[in-house]
């Protein structure tokens, strides 16, 4: 399955981008020994940036995580569903708007850095309503915190998500993930969410500018057909499925997203480097 369906070998890409849960790893088990298999890639001259959808980590976090599997990378290397979404508000709101946030430390911190007062379920029972509903990934999330989104939304908030994922992978297989918390709200609500990230192109854009790279020339490598594979194609890039996540063969047969490449793993994409 490694080998591609059009007339292009992989070996022609000189900039990728990653997406990592079910690509890279599953929660804290890698999927290859990423140190070797990012040496490689500096060896042959491929730069590489990660574009994820997980909201729930800040940036030091993820070095911190790659640094763990003996990998450094640089800062401008990764673009999160939470700093895309943190743009996103500065470009539609003014600073200072209150937003009520479901989230982790990596959505709260992307959100509070760029000016934005935070609501919280405590300062909106003393009467404080928010403008806008973010709603990120946590494994923390309570019946208050959605009780809060859904007040907010039903006194005329923007609905804002971070990714539409229903699922997210695990050692354990899928798991609920960011768009099955949306789609809570939503049902409390009659209200559909604007999500930020994948399959939307902010992110890939955003990838492309800071790798000083094309659309052509660069090869998108997830693990979703719906977002990974599909935004990627909807913003020009050439895709790479790797089948160690969400997305199965089977999923091939019923998809209008179709990779230019698929793998079982980053291992066997290795191996066609």
């Amino acid at each position: 399955l490694g080998n591609n369906k059009q007339t292009m070998n992989i070996r022609d890409f000189r900039n990728f981008i990653f997406d990592m849960d079910g690509v890279l790893w599953h929660d804290t088990k890698p999927l290859a020994d990423l140190a070797i298999f990012f040496d490689l890639l500096h060896d042959k001259g491929i730069r590489f940036a990660f574009a994820t959808n997980n909201a729930s980590k800040t940036i030091d976090q993820y070095l911190e995580k790659f640094a763990g599997f003996g990998v450094t990378v640089k800062p401008w290397q990764i673009l999160t569903s939470a700093e895309m979404t943190g743009d996103y508000l500065l470009e539609r709101f003014g600073k200072e708007t209150a937003v009520y946030i479901i989230g982790t430390d990596g959505l709260q911190e992307a959100i509070r850095s760029r000016g934005f007062e935070l609501v919280t379920p405590e300062t909106l029972r003393q009467g404080k309503m928010a403008n806008v509903v973010v709603g990120g990934f946590t494994q923390k999330v309570t019946y208050e915190d959605f009780a809060g989104a859904t007040i907010c939304i039903n006194n005329g908030a923007t609905f804002i998500g971070t990714n539409p994922d229903l699922t997210f992978p695990s050692p354990f297989g899928p798991l609920p993930g960011n768009g099955s918390l949306l789609a809570l709200v939503s049902a409390a609500t009659g209200v559909t969410p604007t999500t930020v990230g994948k399959p939307g192109s902010i992110i890939f854009e955003q990838a492309l500018k800071r790798l000083r790279s094309q659309p052509n020339e660069t090869l998108m490598i997830g693990d979703r057909l719906n977002t990974d594979i599909a935004g990627g194609q909807a913003a020009g890039l050439r895709t790479a499925l790797v089948r160690s996540g969400i997305s199965k063969t089977a999923d091939l047969a019923t998809s209008s997203a179709q990779p230019d490449f698929i793998f079982a793993d980053i291992n066997e994409l290795s191996q066609n480097l």
